[in-house]
């Protein structure tokens, strides 16, 4: 009795090719997940910027120590982190009603006093 092992060769040989894309995939997915922390950090960072009306530096500080690891794996630079507070933080300026980008509206005039008499 023979027994014919080729249909296994043919899975041996797939299989690490299979585990390269698997590994590739995972560390995508990873990569993935990572951007979504810092995303959120970044929103927490703008809320907290936009909550305490202090500067982008504190936002931009608050998600350096939240997430570095993240940052430095992802390649996120300060600079990128600035970026993204700020963006952030003009999302939240831009739903607040009580913010407006139009000009201050002057006082109602006081009525014009009567010239004296010649």
């Amino acid at each position: 009795m023979t027994v014919d092992l080729s249909p296994l060769a043919a899975l041996f040989a797939a299989l690490p090719p299979l585990l390269v894309w698997l590994r590739q995939h995972l560390a995508l997915m990873q990569d993935v997940t990572l951007s979504r922390a810092i995303a959120d950090c970044v929103g927490r960072g703008a809320g907290l910027t936009y909550q305490m009306l202090a500067a982008v530096a504190h936002g931009v500080q608050y998600v350096m120590q939240s997430v570095p690891d993240a940052l430095k794996r992802l390649g996120v630079t300060p600079d990128h982190v600035g970026a993204m507070v700020t963006a952030e933080l003009g999302k939240l300026l831009a739903i607040d009603p009580s913010v407006s980008i139009a000009p201050p509206v002057a006082p109602a005039a006081a009525p014009a006093l009567a010239a004296p008499p010649a």
